[in-house]
């Protein structure tokens, strides 16, 4: 059996009317070296019915997985790279779609690099749900340049996850993606960053979809994902003094806005902060955070003397 020079995967959940547009972007890729692995995360629409009425038609080397569950979006990354084959792997959400050339000039690119580069972006247009481009990813036409970019990732994720490829070997010995957290891609961009370099490939090969409804534009989501991101930060303090401010800053920040979400869960990141630096303003938020409807008002609070304290 011949290995792909490239893994494909299309994520799904309740992308009923974009899926057809995501894989007929794959489809008509100018790069025809790929498998294409479909994992429908147990969507309640009709996304897994038009996935099928699509394969039937469809000349793709291509396999469907149903999660009988819904996993959530790290886990069904560990499902779907289970099925992969090629060493390098591109992975798109159905709500998004490609341009025809992204596989191929990625891969063109890896031709260029070595085992010190786990992974590849480009540009992407935004566009709305019905397909109307609002503007650039990286509006000046470029990301930060430099090849190793922990750093810069601390200091907030600038990669847009679609437009990525990377490596299979790399993800792997990274850990694979942590399932405790709500979403996937910056916690593993910054494992692969402290291990191996990114490389940035001119042009806008992806359209990202922006969705009032997608997750994280989602009300009821803005806890976990704010949580997600504090956690991933976490995980590297005391690696760096350099970098343990900023990330007690923006972990400590995050927090506040998991207060204002969920009480609960935001007073205990706050005291998990703390706990790291107990300065007088983070034992004084803790302590505040404890009485009865303080959540929103102090979030608000914080947020108002951040800005005074940035003049």
């Amino acid at each position: 059996m011949n290995i792909p020079a490239v893994s494909q995967i299309v994520l799904a959940h309740n992308h009923e009317p974009f899926v057809e547009q995501c894989l007929d972007s794959v489809a008509e890729q100018t790069f025809d070296d790929f498998e294409l692995v479909i994992v429908d995360d147990c969507s309640t629409d009709r996304t897994v019915e038009r996935i099928e009425a699509w394969l039937r038609n469809s000349r793709c080397d291509a396999r469907l997985v149903v999660n009988e569950r819904n996993l959530g979006v790290c886990a069904s990354h560990r499902v779907a790279l289970q099925h992969c084959r090629g060493e390098l792997i591109s992975i798109v959400s159905a709500d998004d779609y490609y341009e025809p050339g992204k596989i191929e000039r990625q891969r063109r690119f890896w031709g260029e690099l070595d085992d010190s580069v786990a992974a590849v972006f480009s540009n992407a247009r935004c566009v709305d749900e019905r397909g109307r481009e609002i503007g650039l990813a990286y509006q000046t036409g470029l990301p930060p340049t430099e090849r190793r970019i922990f750093d810069r990732l601390i200091e907030g994720n600038f990669i847009v996850a679609p437009t990525v490829m990377a490596r299979r070997t790399a993800l792997e010995e990274a850990g694979g993606y942590d399932e405790s957290l709500f979403y996937e891609d910056y916690d593993m961009w910054l494992r692969l960053a402290d291990r191996y370099e990114f490389r940035y490939l001119p042009g806008s090969l992806v359209n990202y979809r922006v969705l009032a409804f997608s997750h994280s534009h989602n009300p009821a989501h803005v806890a976990a994902m704010h949580e997600s991101r504090a956690r991933a930060l976490l995980k590297w303090y005391g690696r760096d003094p350099a970098t343990d401010q900023v990330i007690l800053r923006r972990a400590w920040k995050n927090g506040r806005r998991v207060l204002a979400a969920d009480r609960a869960r935001g007073r205990r990141l706050l005291r998990e902060v703390c706990a790291l630096r107990p300065t007088l303003r983070h034992r004084t938020g803790v302590a505040l955070s404890s009485l009865p409807g303080t959540g929103y008002a102090l979030a608000v609070a914080f947020a108002v003397a951040d800005r005074v304290r940035a003049r």
